[in-house]
């Protein structure tokens, strides 16, 4: 009979043994959402998810490597959710606007860290927040803007860049989830639980969706632009 591995033996796991990516992925998330990418190094990653330093370079490569693979890890939850949003035919533009920006608020809620990370390398030139634009947001653009657009076009909400769109979804609702901080010195507690965070995500959502909403005696030709 063939020998069959047992657990794995407490301590650091050596380079070949099986890793639990998600743990280790998350684990780099907080890391680089609390030191940001240069205060952080592979070593003291290890340290923090007791995995070899070794190990993880035989993994991602390098800092970077790991870098990527987290961000890669985390924001492809956002993106199957908005896409799946977006090519939803059923769906009615605002009704699928809304349900986007209700998945992104949840999104935060599940990865604040992502939140963090983005509003410090959303201010530095590098190939970290390229790698986002052009893996994640770039390509989601039209389907999202195809939808706002439409809605413009039929005077349903204000004329609207997308770019806005994008900092009052992505950045804005998430702070309350990311800046633990300054949310307790607010007296803010965040939502706890799938059904809390979803009704505060849809009550965000709808917030949002109200001040777009065109004033009854407005139209299509409207030049009030946000």
């Amino acid at each position: 009979m063939a020998a069959t591995s047992g657990p794995r033996k407490r301590g650091r796991p050596r380079v070949g043994e099986e890793l639990d990516d998600a743990q280790l992925l998350n684990g780099a998330l907080d890391a680089f959402a609390e030191k940001g990418y240069d205060g952080m190094s592979l070593r003291e990653l290890g340290r923090r998810v007791d995995v070899s330093h070794a190990l993880l370079t035989a993994r991602y490569g390098s800092k970077e490597g790991l870098w990527f693979a987290a961000l890669e890890y985390a924001l492809t939850h956002a993106e199957q959710a908005w896409r799946q949003t977006a090519e939803d035919t059923a769906l009615d533009d605002l009704q699928a606007l809304r349900l986007g920006i209700v998945h992104q608020i949840m999104f935060a809620a599940a990865f604040p860290q992502v939140v963090r990370i983005l509003n410090h390398e959303g201010g530095v030139d590098s190939a970290r927040i390229r790698f986002v634009m052009d893996r994640f947001v770039n390509p989601l653009r039209p389907l999202v803007e195809g939808r706002l657009n439409r809605l413009q076009a039929a005077g349903r909400i204000r004329p609207l860049p997308y770019a806005a769109l994008h900092f009052m979804v992505v950045h804005g609702p998430g702070a309350l989830f990311a800046n633990t901080v300054e949310s307790g010195l607010l007296g803010a507690d965040p939502p706890v639980g799938n059904d809390a965070i979803r009704q505060h995500a849809e009550a965000i959502a709808d917030a949002i969706l109200f001040g777009l909403a065109t004033p009854p005696t407005a139209g299509p030709d409207s030049t009030h632009e946000i």
